[in-house]
């Protein structure tokens, strides 16, 4: 299932909306869509940023994943 919510705003906005939304990671307190976001402390994170123009707009996204504890048994038991 995906979840997301966009904003509009400022360089300013958007740099405040960053510490905000990392905060809320550090103190397990990120929601989007009203769906709770917790990162593990017990597990190897994939992470990477990435930078993208075209003709019509830059991008830049940053990206973090890690295996569902269900993915792990499964792939242990084979």
């Amino acid at each position: 299932m995906d979840y997301s919510e966009k904003y509009v705003g400022s360089r300013d906005d958007f740099l405040r909306f960053i510490r905000e939304a990392v905060a809320k990671m550090g103190d397990r307190s990120l929601t989007i869509e009203e769906q709770a976001v917790e990162i593990p402390e017990d597990v190897e994170l994939e992470y990477k940023i990435k930078y993208d123009e075209d003709e019509e707009e830059y991008k830049v996204a940053i990206k973090v994943c890690w295996a569902k504890p269900e993915a792990e048994e499964v792939e242990e038991a084979e």
